[in-house]
């Protein structure tokens, strides 16, 4: 029986067409787990409510926290109200995803040397899987350079840098893109003349020192990150969380439109830059209940395909953010969001069509060559 014939077969006796389809692709496919590339299949058609368990045998996780509120390290994060957040706890959250090392990024510190000497006695001790570290570093102090010496003397893990760049105005408490880490400083290091100066001096040593740049920045921004790294091809970057879309609706609506057309137009100009590549991460603060919502998990989802045919596979990497629980992990804040295995779970259903080589570099082979772990 031909796939086609398979698809009417089911259709004629009363099978549901996204079933039909499924069962079709199998037949002409032949895939080595019928019944997983099944469930794969219907999972990403939105015809489960939930997808099937992750299947994959390795992940690299390139995006996480642990946060440490009583250190003076993260005295910053304590006094917004953050608990503490551990190696131990991250290890149990986890559990049962294949995650075979992970980066470990900065969360604010107050002092970065602080925080890479934790997490470093961490990661020497076994007690976590940190395979490399992205230390804070503001580049654009006088003696950024020699912050960056220290940082990498302090841990062999340093292979990374990130300063949060989100800026669109004064800081209110979210009702821009401002982030809360921008409210220290008040500036915006990617468009401001005299500000993206002096962080462009610290920027250039970056490559010099083989140190990569995690880029969090909002969507207007991207247009002056794009010409910033296409000054600088030496160093290497990853956008953290898809390049932030915020608070999307998905109704199609002109609001929507509005921030897409700036999104997208920014994402075009870094995916240009060859040395470019990005997270699919905090997906909850693109579309805010997306995993409660099946309509919006499959914009969510189009926007992630859309991200990857931009970027290629080999230049995207999915990513937890985790820590503290799903709701701050996957929307900074936001009012629900799924645990790690749900979360890993739903990302590989978004992507049960493509080639086993693709889905490897999405959730091992990216992550591995960019941050060497």
């Amino acid at each position: 029986m031909s796939s086609e014939s398979a698809r009417v077969y089911l259709n004629k006796h009363g099978v549901e067409d996204a079933v039909a389809k499924a069962v079709a692709r199998v037949v002409r496919e032949k895939p080595a787990d019928p019944i997983l590339a099944i469930a794969n299949l219907l999972a990403s058609a939105g015809a489960m409510s939930e997808p099937p368990p992750f299947s994959l045998p390795a992940i690299v996780d390139p995006h996480h926290h642990f946060l440490a509120v009583d250190e003076p390290f993260h005295a910053f994060l304590k006094g917004l109200g953050a608990p503490s957040y551990t190696a131990a706890q991250y290890t149990a959250d986890s559990a049962g995803v294949p995650i075979r090392a992970t980066v470990h990024v900065e969360a604010i510190p107050d002092e970065p040397l602080g925080e890479v000497n934790f997490v470093e006695k961490l990661a020497a001790a076994g007690e976590c899987k940190v395979g490399t570290i992205v230390a804070a570093c503001n580049l654009a102090d006088d003696d950024a350079a020699a912050q960056l010496d220290a940082l990498c003397a302090a841990s062999p893990r340093v292979k990374g840098i990130r300063y949060i760049l989100d800026y669109e105005g004064p800081f209110n408490k979210g009702e821009n893109a401002t982030h809360v880490a921008c409210s220290r400083h008040g500036l915006d290091y990617l468009r401001d003349p005299v500000a993206s100066a002096a962080f462009e001096r610290g920027f250039a040593a970056l490559g010099a020192k083989g140190l990569s740049f995690d880029l969090q920045c909002a969507p207007v921004q991207l247009p002056a990150a794009a010409a910033l790294c296409a000054k600088h091809p030496s160093v290497k970057v990853c956008i953290d969380h898809m390049g932030k879309p915020r608070n999307l609706a998905g109704d199609g609506g002109a609001a929507d439109a509005a921030k897409l057309d700036e999104w997208r137009a920014g994402m075009a100009l870094m995916a240009a830059q060859p040395q470019v590549c990005v997270k699919l991460s905090m997906l909850g603060f693109a579309v805010p209940g997306w995993c409660a919502a099946p309509k919006k998990a499959a914009f969510l989802k189009s926007l992630v395909r859309e991200t990857i045919s931009l970027f290629g596979a080999k230049r995207c990497m999915f990513c937890s953010n985790w820590h503290i629980n799903g709701a701050v992990s996957d929307s900074d804040g936001g009012a629900e969001g799924p645990d790690i295995p749900a979360l890993y779970a739903h990302f590989e259903s978004w992507v049960s069509d493509l080639s086993l080589e693709e889905k490897t570099a999405l959730f091992e082979g990216t992550a591995a060559a960019f941050y060497r772990c």
